[in-house]
């Protein structure tokens, strides 16, 4: 009997054994954890992967300054992200803002970022100190708060520097006055400027650049500067005094500077003379006196003195002032003054004429006035017998000539 083929010998691999393979998955397997996706991101609904930045998380600011904070809104995946405001202090106003619109939200991810702008406007009273403010940004995977701290301080350098070639000039109430500003931009970056002039009430004030008389804002580069053209109207009959003109620069990041100018008025009587009736016409006896009272108004901006009376009448005749002079009338403010006018005693009846003058330094106003005489009661028995005597002459030589 033969004996049975032998089994073929089956070859071993080459390298580890079947154990070592087994120990260096085993190892592998290990180490997965490692070097797999949670070791290398955190978790989609972490806090962490919601953030919410400021380029200036932390301004000084002056009461009554309105400033402006850019923000920028990240999320893990491209969502809406709400935005809310806390901690305002009472009196403090906020508001968010973005692409022209009063917003609560916008749209970020990981490759779009949310931009919006906080403005804060400081109340003119509010107290020196530090607020802190905060910006929650609210999304899917989670929440992220910003604090913002806003420092009030009396005074503080906001890098405007605003300048006046002249800044008190003088002239009457007439004038326009006009000043020439320097605006320099002292900031890092390139920011728009707004003017708001205002000056006493009824003035009409109005700056602009001297390059665009119809624009109201302008771009100033860092470091460069920009000339403003202030023009202050004064109000019709604005009385003599020295007048305060305040322009504010305020740029759209809040930054803000001031000037004050001066219009110094330097005011002028004006001389006004009529009757108290308003007629320019008088009548009397010759010999007698009449009287006639003038009106005599200073309707300028400038106490009116030494106010001298003259009068020019026909020869023989007397023109007297009660007072003969008033040593000041205030603007606005009138005087009474009487003149006694006596015409000759042998004046005729009929018209005449009269000037009367007034005067104050270079002011001057003069009234024509028309007198007329009137008969008088002797002159007239007088003029009658005259005419009865010369009738009996004419009727006695008609009677003794007629009969021939």
């Amino acid at each position: 009997m033969s004996d049975p083929s032998p089994e073929p010998v089956r070859a071993r691999p080459h390298g580890r054994s079947r154990p070592a393979l087994w120990a260096l998955v085993l190892a592998l397997s290990a180490l997965v954890p490692l070097v797999g996706p949670a070791a290398g991101a955190q978790t989609a609904s972490s806090d962490a992967q919601v953030l919410l930045t400021a380029r200036y998380p932390a301004v000084v600011v002056q009461p009554g300054s309105t400033i402006k904070l850019d923000l920028e809104a990240h999320a893990p995946t491209t969502q809406p992200v709400q935005l809310a405001v806390d901690g305002v202090p009472d009196g403090w106003r906020t508001v968010l803002r973005g692409g022209g619109f009063v917003i609560t939200g916008v749209t970020a991810g990981p490759d779009t970022t949310g931009r919006a702008q906080l403005e804060i406007t400081v109340p003119v009273d509010a107290r020196p100190g530090t607020y802190e403010i905060g910006v929650t940004e609210t999304a899917v995977q989670g929440s992220y708060r910003l604090p913002l701290q806003i420092t009030v301080q009396e005074q503080v350098d906001s890098g405007i520097t605003v300048s006046a070639d002249f800044p008190s000039l003088t002239g009457g109430p007439e004038d326009t006055f006009t000043y020439t500003l320097t605006v320099t931009n002292n900031t890092p970056e390139s920011q728009t400027f707004t003017f708001t002039p205002s000056g006493p009430q009824g003035w009409d004030v109005t700056a602009s650049p001297t390059a665009e008389q119809r624009a109201n804002t302008v771009t100033i580069d860092a470091g460069d500067d920009e000339r403003i053209r202030v023009r202050a109207t004064p109000a019709a009959s604005t009385p003599a005094g020295t007048y305060d003109i305040v322009v504010d620069v305020v740029s759209d990041a809040g930054a803000r500077g001031s000037i004050t100018l001066q219009a110094e008025i330097q005011g002028t009587p004006s001389l006004q003379l009529a009757t108290a009736d308003g007629r320019l016409n008088a009548k009397g006896k010759a010999g007698d006196v009449t009287d006639l009272t003038f009106i005599v108004a200073n309707t300028g901006t400038a106490p009116m003195t030494d106010v001298n009376f003259v009068a020019t009448p026909p020869r023989d005749w007397t023109v007297t002032f009660e007072p003969q002079k008033l040593d000041v009338v205030n603007p606005g403010d009138t005087a009474q003054v009487v003149a006694h006018i006596e015409p000759a005693t042998d004046a005729l009846a009929g018209d005449y004429a009269i000037t009367v003058r007034a005067s104050a330094g270079t002011e001057s106003e003069t009234a024509d006035i028309r007198f007329t005489v009137e008969t008088g009661t002797g002159v007239a028995l007088a003029a009658a017998a005259v005419v009865v005597v010369a009738l009996a002459v004419l009727f006695g030589a008609y009677r003794r000539f007629g009969r021939r």
